[in-house]
């Protein structure tokens, strides 16, 4: 025999490894959506969206136009319409959890076309890009 596993060592690696597991997470939906408006003249961005709560520049000296978004999120509402989350047998809280999440999504600008986008925040409103977005 070449080695031997050590029982704790194994036991530390699989709790790191579940830990690590618990900390990555798929990526929301909406990224795909914002990713969709990538290659969109401004104009169109503009009909869909509507004028930008502000426009910064960014890094890269290119403008950056910013749209900004809130959701009020019912965690009791939320278990209930998700068909993978598992139902609690404890009884509802007497006051529901309830959220706002905040959302800033940044298109940047070259030449009058969407060259990249980004978002922070969580509970982003967007809005697909007719004929361009996941699915359609």
């Amino acid at each position: 025999m070449l080695f031997s596993l050590n029982p704790r060592a194994v036991s530390i690696v699989t709790i790191g490894c579940l830990l690590l597991g618990g900390c990555l997470s798929a990526r929301p939906w909406y990224e795909k959506e914002l990713k969709a408006w990538e290659g969109a003249p401004v104009s169109e961005l503009e009909a869909n969206w509507g004028p930008p709560r502000r426009t910064i520049i960014g890094k890269s000296g290119r403008p950056v136009m910013v749209y900004e978004s809130t959701v009020v999120r019912d965690e009791q509402e939320d278990v209930k319409r998700d068909p993978n989350q598992l139902l609690s047998d404890r009884p509802p809280s007497a006051r529901p959890q309830v959220d706002e999440l905040d959302c800033s999504m940044y298109f940047e600008i070259e030449n009058d076309v969407v060259v990249g986008v980004r978002h922070e925040g969580a509970g982003c409103t967007v809005i697909p890009r007719p004929g361009k977005s996941p699915g359609s």
